[in-house]
């Protein structure tokens, strides 16, 4: 015979995160989560704050912990999602990369839609950031930015060596 507390406590323990209420964050973290969002690094943060850079870690990480996400993106992403009440479970085959309501192409969101297509474009094309600064790359994206560096120092490179092949037929 099975006691029906303990299935009570199981169905309780394993309610949906959409039913449960979103963690309490300190305003402190709020704010250091909007920045997040806005790209910025943790002595960035600090400076607009008027805080330490350790304090912003410290904040970053409480509230990370809290929104159990794997990084500080990820968490300063679960909160704005929260703050914005638009948290939702995807559809069973929905697709990833499914374009948003205001790119679809129509006669006066074709201009939006093209600078979209063209920002994405970019996008694959930048350097990762330098200067010893912390970033939130994964590796998977480490390996792109070295391969897209690679390739462009390629093409550079036989690009030098055709000028110069030319201007030396050019004098001979």
């Amino acid at each position: 015979m099975t006691n029906p507390m303990s299935k009570k406590s199981f169905v309780d323990s394993n309610i949906s995160m959409s039913t449960q209420s979103p963690p309490e964050l300190t305003e402190g973290q709020k704010a250091c989560l909007r920045l997040v969002l806005e790209h910025n690094t943790s002595k960035e943060i600090a400076r607009k704050l008027g805080i330490s850079p350790f304090t912003v870690d410290q904040r970053l990480d409480a509230a990370r912990r809290k929104l159990n996400t794997a990084s500080r993106t990820d968490a300063a992403k679960r909160f704005a999602e929260l703050e914005t009440h638009t948290i939702s479970q995807p559809f069973v085959y929905e697709t990833v990369m499914l374009e948003p309501p205001q790119f679809i192409a129509s006669q006066e969101g074709a201009a939006g839609w093209v600078q979209h297509r063209f920002t994405k474009l970019i996008s694959f094309f930048s350097v990762p950031p330098t200067g010893g600064e912390r970033h939130e790359l994964s590796k998977r994206e480490i390996v792109f930015h070295a391969l897209n560096i690679a390739f462009f120092s390629t093409l550079v490179m036989a690009f030098v060596v055709v000028v110069l092949t030319g201007t030396f037929r050019l004098f001979q």
